[in-house]
């Protein structure tokens, strides 16, 4: 009797593709972000309209096995750009982020008239992989139809 079943090796394939990763964190601290820039509404060459506002953030996670610790996270940009990091994080003290564990950086965008933004966040730490990390802000406002 043979079986009829084209899916069985598919689906047998894709459980086995699902373990876990057998690649060792290593012991230092390491700083990754899901993201170099943040781009506010950019796509299409689009902006975003003058009085309103645009949100994005930026995930930060810890992916050594030791305690990475943000000393500094800093806005350097036009007052049209505010940020706020977790209830966590207290500005002058530092962030404690255990292993495999993240923390948001949430930007807000409301621009005030129709031209080009730009900005940086500057990450402090003691990564081994990046002691500083700067992410890149980009908005631009335009005018209302």
């Amino acid at each position: 009797m043979r079986l009829h079943t084209p899916w069985l090796p598919i689906l047998f394939f894709s459980l086995a593709a699902c373990g876990e990763s057998a690649e060792e964190l290593p012991k230092t601290p390491q700083l990754v972000s899901d993201r170099d820039e943040m781009a506010f509404d950019r796509e299409f060459n689009a902006g975003t309209f003058v009085g309103t506002s645009g949100f994005n953030s930026v995930m930060v996670t810890n992916m050594g096995e030791d305690t990475l610790e943000i000393t500094d996270i800093t806005l350097n940009a036009p007052s049209v750009f505010t940020m706020k990091v977790s209830n966590d994080y207290t500005a002058g003290t530092p962030l404690q982020l255990p292993s495999l564990k993240h923390v948001f950086i949430e930007v807000t965008f409301k621009p005030r008239e129709a031209q080009v933004y730009q900005g940086t966040i500057t990450i402090k730490s003691n990564a081994a992989n990046l002691p500083e990390k700067v992410i890149a802000l980009n908005g631009q406002g335009i005018a209302p139809p």
